[in-house]
Parts: structure tokens; C-alpha cells; sequence
């Protein structure tokens, strides 16, 4: 079983890796699509090294500050690119605006800031070598021997981190400290979903009772956070050139009521499907005897 644990995290971090070697070069035509797959291969492979660390290679120091900077940069100009999106439909959604040209105008020079630094990074050798370095760093190391009870026990912790978030800072009053909680609860639900995916073919169809709500309570979050940083985008706009601050109010509003619908519905199914405890999904009430903490 530690052969078949230790190969299943393997072809995970190399499919990743694949996937980011196949759509980097895409980036320089400003190909979103690319800057989606690249984003979400990076965000699985850095899921997988952080819950499982010491189960696979660790990198080394130089090239887990390079991967962080490609997922930093990835992610900016994704948020930009889906931001524009939105916000072209909810305008068009409108049927009259007291100044459409100005609204039209920041969404475009938003998205064209999106396409650029995609293509900036598709230009980059950086990004290459960081590919190449990560998959040179995980085929030099040894990876230890991989029990099932270990597997568990990680998922254990990773999903512990999650609902200190959702039992902290996600369920307070104070909208700025609940939203940096349940922005936190979303990353710690998506590393805990990839991390799942990973060991797929080591836990069978059990670990599809993490994975399956896990999917439903990240889309819920996203919603939630695509809604707050819209809103904030809106914010910035105020007293721009030729922006009127009644289309702004408009907009806002929506924003303030996806927000608030998303947060209800997310809050009622954490509760009607939330996500098992990864001991008890997979049958491992007593998991390996180590505790240490998901970084």
C-alpha cells in the first residue's frame, strides 16, 4: 500500500506539472483559458506539497519562492480577467446607465491590464524554469514511504484548519474580519479538495465524500469573494473621470445582494452537505499517531 500511496502522489505532481509545461507558452497570446489551467495546475500541485509535506520532496527554499510568485502572478490576472467578465454582464443586464461609456471603459482597461501581464508572463523564461526546477527538485529527493492512516491523518489536519476558520473569524459579525474568514475557509477547502483528488486511487470511492461537497461549498465561497471584490473594484471607481456615482450605487448594490445570497446559501449547506471529518469518510478513526500541523 505505501508503493501504491507514494506512486498515486507522484502522478498527481506530474500531471500538474505537465499541464503547466503544456499551457505556459499559451499565455503569450493571451489566452485565458491557458491562464485558467495553468492557475488551477499550480494551485493542485502547491495542495499537494503543503498537505502532504514530508511525503513528497520538499523544495528547496529558492524554487518555493519562485512557485509562489508564478501562483501570485497566475492569480492576478485571472481575478482581473473574471472580474471584467462580470461586470460586462451585469452592466448589459441594465437597460439605461447615466454614463455607459465610462462604465464600459474601466471594464476594458481592466481587462486589457488582465491580458497584458498574462502575456507579460507567458514571455517570461521565469515561469519555465520554475516548472522545470520543481519537477527536477520532486525527481531528485527520496519520497519517504506513504501509509493509508498517514494520508489520513493529513487530510485530518487540513480539513481542521478549515473549520477554525469557519468556527473563527467566518462566522463573526464584523464584515471586514468575516470576509477575510471565509476568503481563508475557501483556500483551506480548496487545498483540502485537491489534496483529496490526489490520493483518489488510494482511499477508492470513500474519498469522494470529501470531495463532492467540498466542490459545492468552494463554488458557494467564490461566488461570495467574486462578489466582495467586485465591490471593492467599484469603490475604487468613485469620482473617476466621467464615472457617475448613480451607476456606481447600482452596481454596488447588486454586488451587496450576490454577496448576501451567496453567504445564506453557503451557511445552509455547510450545514444540509457539509464535509465529512476525512477520519470518518475514511474509515480511519485511528489515523497514524503523528499531529503535525498543515502549513
Amino acid at each position: 500500500m505505501g508503493k501504491k500511496a507514494r506512486k498515486a502522489l507522484a502522478a498527481y505532481t506530474a500531471a500538474q506539472l505537465n499541464e503547466l509545461d503544456n499551457a505556459l507558452p499559451l499565455l503569450a497570446s493571451t489566452d485565458h483559458e491557458a491562464v485558467h489551467r495553468c492557475r488551477l495546475a499550480i494551485r493542485r500541485l502547491r495542495s499537494v506539497l503543503a498537505c502532504y509535506h514530508g511525503l513528497v520532496t520538499k523544495l528547496p527554499k529558492p524554487v518555493r519562492k519562485d512557485v509562489r510568485w508564478l501562483a501570485t502572478s497566475l492569480g492576478e490576472a485571472r481575478d482581473a480577467h473574471v472580474l471584467a467578465q462580470r461586470m460586462r454582464l451585469s452592466i448589459g443586464a441594465q437597460e439605461s446607465w447615466e454614463a455607459p461609456d465610462a462604465l464600459y471603459g474601466s471594464v476594458e482597461r481592466l481587462d486589457t491590464a488582465a491580458g497584458r501581464a498574462a502575456a507579460r508572463l507567458g514571455r517570461k523564461k521565469r515561469a519555465r524554469r520554475v516548472v522545470h526546477a520543481v519537477r527536477a527538485s520532486l525527481a531528485a529527493g527520496q519520497a519517504p514511504r506513504v501509509r493509508k492512516p498517514v494520508l489520513a491523518s493529513r487530510l485530518q489536519g487540513q480539513w481542521d484548519r478549515m473549520r477554525e476558520q469557519l468556527d473563527g473569524g467566518a462566522a463573526g459579525t464584523d464584515p471586514a474580519v468575516r470576509n477575510a474568514g471565509l476568503h481563508e475557509a475557501r483556500k483551506d477547502i480548496k487545498r483540502l479538495r485537491y489534496a483529496a483528488e490526489a490520493v483518489t486511487e488510494v482511499f477508492g470511492p470513500d474519498a469522494s465524500a470529501i470531495i463532492q461537497p467540498a466542490i459545492t461549498l468552494q463554488r458557494l465561497l467564490g461566488e461570495q469573494h467574486d462578489a466582495v471584490v467586485a465591490g471593492e473594484w467599484l469603490a475604487s471607481l468613485e469620482g473617476g473621470p466621467g464615472v457617475d456615482a448613480r451607476d456606481l450605487h447600482l452596481l454596488v448594490d447588486v454586488e451587496v445582494r450576490r454577496q448576501a445570497r451567496a453567504e445564506e446559501e453557503f451557511r445552509r449547506a455547510a450545514v444540509e452537505y457539509p464535509i465529512p471529518a476525512p477520519r470518518r469518510a475514511l474509515n480511519f478513526h485511528a489515523a497514524a499517531p503523528e499531529a503535525e500541523p498543515v502549513t
